[in-house]
């Protein structure tokens, strides 16, 4: 459960009642007022009206500290009531035996008493408000911070970060194969494997640090100051220390079964904004999932790869930028897709030793390859259902409007083919050209191959992704007909080789748990 020490309320004082400036000033103001009240009536003893009209003054200013300021406000202003209580039994024994001064003493001891009363009155409608401020930022399962806080504290931490040149990251955690877990064994199953990862979490996630549930079974972590390397230390420090903490909480058959994924992007390092920090952060999650999960990814910018592995200008990263700006404002999944495609596009020219430009050409043709969707309507982009026979053929266009697009990139060697035939088959029955064999060129090939493996696994909201084992079969089954055979080898090593699969989602596990 979310952590909570026992408060006294003097130790809260500060932090629930002189939480402002205005609130600082308002509590020195009044206890100024006492003071000054304070040196009048010390300096008019035995002046009757002067010493009665300040005792009335400062027991309505008493209570105003104490209605405003809690228990500790009503015991700071106590002692201004014992001075009261000692300067008139001081003038009855020295001085007078008036029984106005009696009627004082009384009037003394019941505002003390009546200043406590306000005193832990508001206090507890202090805690009260407090109490139920945190209900509506409290996930109910978890006792995690929830969304709705969760976006708050993101805004606020942004806002100083950018006003201070310092740095804010976005750690998100996902339980994997959590739908798979509610539903073999239920909700109940869910709700204590949700409950466990946050004990684990709040036990060894350091104070300063934000934890929040953002959603079904994803918790975000929000880090101050940190540079990038060593957001990716304290992420894998995280992966490490939960991988040994829930020995604690699961058997050792359901132990080694129980993992999350992690994604995590920077600001103003890497993310610019707040909405691309969350969406670099939540696509780097995907990226560890969709190699084979339990795993820890660091969202790294395409545009920083290219430069990376060409002498691309500044003035060629702006213009891809501006194309991936173009399709994100679209359809948003596209872009993610794209850098995915990316990225495995180059992992394969890699594995297949081609030189640094071709692999530059490789990673700069994944980024752009559906570039031309651009042109396509919105509609037929996200449409749930299936696609008519006249939307279908527009679809087919878009890498025809891709190159169109790309013309200007021209002198990059091989870009606009590699995009344009990235949907030729190698039996010829793809399009738009109908090229066939190695007629197709090597990239436009390698390219078939990724943009069909992160389209089976990808969740979309008309069907479920893939397994990756699924989509690595599906492969095996259309080499030779819709893909090279060689790449598709290849990349289906080079995968395996990144990715560490235990299981085979549902059959094994459930067996693993009836065993």
């Amino acid at each position: 459960m979310y952590k909570k020490s026992i408060e006294n309320p003097f130790s809260s004082f500060k932090t629930k009642y002189l939480n402002s400036k205005a609130r600082k000033l308002e509590f020195i103001s009044y206890f100024a007022i006492n003071i000054l009240l304070s040196i009048i009536q010390i300096n008019t003893i035995g002046s009757t009206p002067i010493q009665s009209l300040t005792s009335q003054m400062q027991s309505f200013v008493s209570l105003l500290i104490a209605f405003r300021f809690g228990v500790f406000g009503a015991c700071a202003t106590l002692i201004f009531t014992l001075k009261n209580i000692i300067i008139i039994i001081v003038t009855i024994l020295t001085k007078s035996n008036d029984f106005s001064y009696y009627s004082g003493l009384i009037f003394s001891a019941i505002s003390a008493l009546f200043i406590l009363s306000i005193g832990f009155l508001s206090s507890r409608q202090e805690k009260h408000r407090s109490e139920m401020q945190e209900l509506l930022i409290t996930d109910d399962l978890t006792g995690l911070h929830n969304f709705r806080h969760f976006h708050v504290v993101l805004d606020n931490e942004l806002r100083i970060a950018s006003d201070t040149s310092k740095s804010v990251a976005l750690i998100i955690i996902d339980i994997d194969n959590f739908r798979m877990y509610n539903d073999l064994y239920g909700h109940e199953y869910g709700n204590n494997l949700l409950k466990n990862t946050s004990n684990i979490l709040n036990n060894i996630i350091d104070k300063e640090n934000h934890l929040f549930r953002i959603g079904g079974d994803e918790f975000a972590l929000i880090v101050r100051d940190k540079d990038t390397e060593s957001v990716e230390t304290l992420a894998k420090k995280l992966y490490n220390d939960y991988n040994k903490e829930k020995k604690a909480y699961y058997s050792d058959s359901i132990r080694e079964r129980t993992t999350f994924s992690i994604g995590f992007s920077a600001y103003p390092d890497i993310s610019k904004t707040k909405e691309e920090l969350l969406s670099h952060a939540g696509l780097a999650l995907y990226r560890a999932k969709n190699m084979g999960e339990d795993k820890v990814n660091f969202y790294q910018d395409v545009m920083i790869q290219i430069n990376k592995t060409t002498n691309s200008t500044d003035q060629m990263i702006g213009v891809f930028k501006a194309l991936l700006s173009t399709i994100n404002a679209k359809d948003k999944y596209t872009v993610g897709h794209c850098e995915r495609v990316s990225s495995y596009a180059m992992m394969v020219g890699e594995a297949l030793e081609l030189p640094a430009k071709e692999v530059q050409i490789l990673i700069s043709a994944g980024l752009l390859h559906d570039i031309g969707k651009i042109e396509l309507p919105r509609m037929v982009l996200n449409k749930a259902g299936s696609l008519s026979d006249e939307e279908y053929q527009l679809m087919r266009q878009h890498p025809i409007y891709s190159a169109n697009i790309l013309q200007p990139l021209s002198d990059m060697e091989n870009l606009i083919d590699y995009v344009k035939h990235h949907h030729e088959r190698y039996d010829g029955k793809g399009y738009p050209d109908g090229l066939a064999g190695e007629n197709i060129s090597l990239g436009a090939r390698i390219l078939a191959i990724v943009d069909s493996f992160d389209a089976m696994v990808s969740e979309r909201p008309y069907r479920k992704g893939m397994a990756i084992e699924q989509a690595f079969d599906e492969i095996e089954r259309c080499s030779g007909t819709q893909f090279d055979p060689k790449i598709a080898k290849i990349f289906i090593n080079v995968m395996r080789n990144k990715i560490s699969i235990k299981y085979n989602y549902k059959v094994e596990l459930l067996n693993s748990f009836v065993n």
